[in-house]
């Protein structure tokens, strides 16, 4: 004679059980999806990262000349966003206070600036076909560097939308005149590291090349 077994569970078992599900689904959602708009983010920045390099070698091709010194890119700012414009796909332009947040903290939270303090009355931001603004902040042709002359682009991964925070999804890279896209060449030296510019509102330090020297991953 064959034993048969019923299994079951009261209604007071089930609601602790989905209760238990509760919890532990409010733990960890919220973590699964910062972690999913960061990759977001730095997929977004490593796009821009490859168009505006590829933009820079196309210039010293069309150009033909050895850096972009000598092109109408390094002239002014206004030159800037001819170049941008040329080679990156844009949708319209914008001020800052119309495609950026109205402010922006520090990486540690414990200073913020606001948007008309952040940026001088000449700049010029674009909105990119891919969902965020570029701002060209500033254009140097003898800046001290190694190869002179850049342009310096500051950018925010989501637009208006927080965290609006510097290191998070606001950045900053240059385009020198060989081409090269970073913050720095200087990038050993820790005044000018993402760690060391924590407690700095704005685009300050080099968070961008961080994250980019460690394999495009946000691990701070």
């Amino acid at each position: 004679m064959k034993k048969t077994f019923k299994f079951g569970f009261t209604l007071a078992e089930v609601l602790i059980t989905l209760g238990i599900i509760g919890v532990i689904s409010a733990m960890t959602i919220p973590t699964v999806l910062t972690n999913h708009q960061t990759k977001v983010r730095i997929t977004q920045m490593q796009k821009l990262y490859n168009d505006v390099s590829n933009a820079a070698v196309a210039a010293l091709a069309d150009e033909r000349v050895d850096t972009l010194d000598y092109t109408y890119a390094y002239e002014d700012i206004d030159g800037a966003i001819s170049f941008l414009k040329k080679y990156l796909k844009v949708s319209d332009e914008c001020t800052p206070a119309e495609c950026f947040g109205a402010s922006y903290s520090s990486l540690d939270g414990s200073e913020s600036v606001a948007i008309d303090a952040m940026f001088s009355d000449d700049t010029r931001c674009l909105k990119l076909s891919y969902g965020f603004p570029v701002c060209v902040s500033d254009v140097d042709a003898d800046d001290g560097y190694i190869y002179h002359g850049y342009i310096r682009l500051v950018f925010d991964l989501n637009g208006k939308a927080g965290p609006n925070t510097n290191g998070r999804d606001l950045f900053n890279f240059d385009i020198y005149s060989d081409g090269v896209v970073g913050n720095s060449y200087n990038v050993g030296n820790e005044d000018w590291s993402c760690e060391a510019w924590a407690d700095q509102a704005g685009y300050r330090g080099a968070c961008f090349d961080k994250i980019m020297l460690d394999g495009w991953k946000m691990d701070y």
